[in-house]
């Protein structure tokens, strides 16, 4: 039997990126500036990819717009999970992505920075 509250979906397996950075595919997703980072990587390096895609896609100084700015206001906000992405049922965006398990079939690692 299936689950009437999750939609059947094909998984996206290589979803689209807006940039990728030092080898780091990332996008913007939300509304509040959250980030987010395909694979696993370490908060520093996940950092430097995010900031990179700040300056290149929005013309910002840095991920705050702030030249005072330091990386430790930025580090706690990095996390690791595992999303499937799915086609979206809206065209004005790329792809559609809900945190699943570890394990779960189609989802792919990745690394976010929640704003």
């Amino acid at each position: 039997m299936t689950d009437p509250t999750t939609p059947s979906v094909k998984p996206l397996t290589d979803p689209e990126m807006e940039g990728t950075y030092f080898g780091i595919p990332v996008a913007y997703f939300g509304e509040e500036g959250n980030m987010l980072a395909l694979g696993h990587h370490t908060p520093r390096r996940a950092l430097a990819a995010f900031n990179r895609h700040a300056r290149v896609q929005c013309g910002l100084h840095n991920l705050a717009d702030d030249p005072q700015a330091d990386i430790e206001d930025w580090i706690g906000g990095i996390r690791t999970e595992w999303i499937l992405f799915s086609a979206p049922d809206e065209p004005d965006y790329l792809w559609f992505g809900r945190p699943v398990v570890e394990g779960t079939p189609g989802a792919l690692p990745v690394t976010l920075l929640m704003a």
